[in-house]
């Protein structure tokens, strides 16, 4: 793929290449167009509305109002508890399920999910598993979720992505969007950040994946025109989000549904998340939280991101090659690996599914050999693309805290070297190959984690 050949797609064409969602109302007084949503792509049916009390002040009220003032019957609503936070788990689908199929007389339900990115991907799950497609109005620009043919859940406490349809149609008010608390901004930004190093273990993995290493696919350049081309451009524009800028809250929202696109093109996350999102995932299966209350999503890879950051400008520091491999270095048997694995995560609901996972993510000497001598011999112009697309860390750390995200690993309730450790357990829990990947087969790993762990720069 020459990146040099690609232009960046517009919203509309973003949509096109999506083949799930059918129309994204991106403007002030979008929440007035429902009605006219619900008619063309719905046939006015009785739609059901879900939201949290928070989100039902912001917009929730107002959107019932709408549709029974427009002439459809509203049949039901779920509200969640305002506090305590909601959690994407899993167990909340099995109730929205229970709670949809019991409007009887209603077999042509339309969901209206009324929230920011837990409440959307709730109702999402829900919504699939019974047949239902689904409106989505959301009151924050928070996260990436909206627009993706998936839902990222707890399910027998494993965070992984669950096929889903994405919303049909979306009303997305800039107005509604622009009152959300600044948290959830910055929160978004974070994930939009994100892309950056979801695109350089991207480069990494299609390396890797030439010479055979799992769920490592070659760009896709239709995916790639859609985020990476502008996300600098895009991350600049939206820097001024967390201060309810209008303009700043347009380009974050419609760069973040830009990605769930390339989601619904590409069938998986792939596109959008890379290593940065597994340092995410295992603080959210322990539940992370900061005086009581869970961390945000976005902000949790915010600091995935920068973590990634310092590993990735680590592991290709020297221009002349990789890291040198550690005297006596020996890779582990499966079997080997298999018991570290389960000693990490001994106890854990997830260990089951993580001890899976990081079997099918195994390699044997031979294969990960072919891979690394691959990495030594195109290290120069792979090294040239990887830092061509990656923003310094410095410069990450001071575009993050301008936004307003959390940029210490103590912002969210973590230690510092508890943060950096997260990496061995991250490397366990995905088959999706990227820079920590590699540094693992090729026994850099240890010593990565040693130079971070001493950097006076990295995560301080």
């Amino acid at each position: 793929m020459n990146e040099n050949t690609l232009t960046a797609l517009s919203l509309d064409d973003c949509i096109n290449q999506a083949d799930e969602t059918k129309e994204l109302l991106l403007k002030p007084g979008a929440l007035d167009e429902i009605p006219g949503l619900l008619s063309k792509f719905f046939a006015s049916r009785a739609v059901c509305v879900i939201a949290d009390e928070n989100t039902m002040k912001a917009a929730g009220k107002r959107v019932k109002d709408i549709i029974e003032d427009g002439g459809t019957k509203v049949a039901g609503m779920h509200i969640f508890p305002g506090e305590p936070r909601l959690h994407a788990d899993y167990g909340h689908v099995r109730f929205l399920k229970n709670f949809m199929a019991s409007l009887g007389g209603y077999p042509e339900l339309v969901p209206i999910a009324v929230g920011s990115g837990t409440v959307n991907d709730l109702v999402k799950c829900a919504a699939y598993e019974l047949r239902l497609p689904y409106l989505c109005v959301p009151t924050a620009a928070s996260v990436d979720g909206f627009t993706p043919n998936g839902a990222a859940l707890l399910l027998d406490g494993f965070k992984q992505t669950l096929p889903c349809t994405a919303p049909l149609a979306l009303a997305a008010d800039t107005e509604v969007i622009a009152r959300a608390p600044a948290f959830l901004s910055s929160s978004g930004f974070g994930d939009l950040a994100s892309k950056i190093t979801a695109g350089t273990d991207w480069i990494v993995a299609e390396k890797a994946g030439a010479f055979g290493a799992p769920e490592a696919p070659a760009r896709d350049p239709v995916c790639w025109s859609m985020i990476q081309i502008n996300l600098m451009d895009n991350l600049q524009n939206s820097v001024n989000a967390v201060q309810g800028d209008g303009d700043a809250i347009n380009t974050l929202f419609k760069s973040l549904a830009i990605t769930g696109f390339a989601m619904q093109y590409m069938k998986n996350s792939r596109p959008v998340s890379g290593g940065e999102h597994l340092f995410s995932h295992v603080w959210e299966m322990e539940d992370l939280s900061m005086n009581g209350v869970p961390v945000t999503h976005g902000h949790k890879v915010t600091i995935g991101t920068l973590a990634l950051t310092a590993f990735t400008e680590t592991f290709f520091a020297d221009p002349s090659g990789p890291p040198a491999i550690p005297k006596g270095f020996k890779r582990p048997s499966l079997e080997e690996r298999e018991a570290e694995v389960s000693r990490a995560f001994d106890g854990s609901p997830a260990h089951d599914g993580i001890v899976k996972k990081s079997k099918e993510k195994f390699m044997d000497d031979k294969k990960a050999g072919i891979i690394n001598e691959a990495f030594r011999d195109s290290w120069k112009d792979l090294r040239a693309k990887v830092l061509a697309k990656l923003l310094p860390y410095k410069e990450l750390k001071e575009l993050l805290a301008k936004a307003g995200c959390p940029v210490l690993p103590e912002a969210i309730g973590l230690a510092r070297g508890y943060a950096i450790a997260t990496a061995r357990r991250a490397q366990m829990i995905r088959n999706r190959y990227g820079v920590i990947d590699i540094a693992w087969d090729m026994g850099a790993f240890e010593g990565i984690l040693a130079k971070m762990e001493k950097s006076e720069i990295y995560l301080r």
